[in-house]
């Protein structure tokens, strides 16, 4: 089962993908599934919204910024290219990696004046 589809990417594109915005996501689409893999190789049999949401996203950033821009000004016109994007990567945010690992359990919590619960 894939993480994500490339029908999953046009549904959150909201609009209908050209044949090259087509090509193109389906090879970023690839790249996206194998750096979250790698990372994180539970969703490999156990894909979730979240990692769908996260794969599509990481596609999606690429096609909505085909040339990279972070950064644009108007008068003496200028721009900065994103580092990751110039070099034509799909890559995985310190957010999106928080999303796809799992949560961290605690031990327990001391609330004062709150009603015992048994241990479970």
């Amino acid at each position: 089962m894939a993480l994500a589809t490339l029908q999953d990417v046009a549904d959150r594109l909201g609009r209908d993908m050209t044949a090259e915005e087509q090509r193109r996501a389906t090879a970023n689409l690839e790249d996206a599934i194998a750096l979250i893999l790698d990372r994180f190789p539970q969703y490999g049999t156990a894909p979730t919204a979240v990692s769908k949401k996260v794969c599509c996203a990481m596609v999606l950033r690429v096609l909505r910024n085909p040339d990279g821009k972070r950064q644009e000004s108007v008068d003496d016109y200028s721009y900065t290219i994103d580092s990751s994007r110039s070099r034509g990567e799909v890559y995985l945010s310190e957010d999106e990696m928080d999303e796809l690992r799992p949560p961290k359990k605690r031990a327990f919590s001391i609330v004062p004046g709150a009603p015992c619960e048994p241990a479970s």
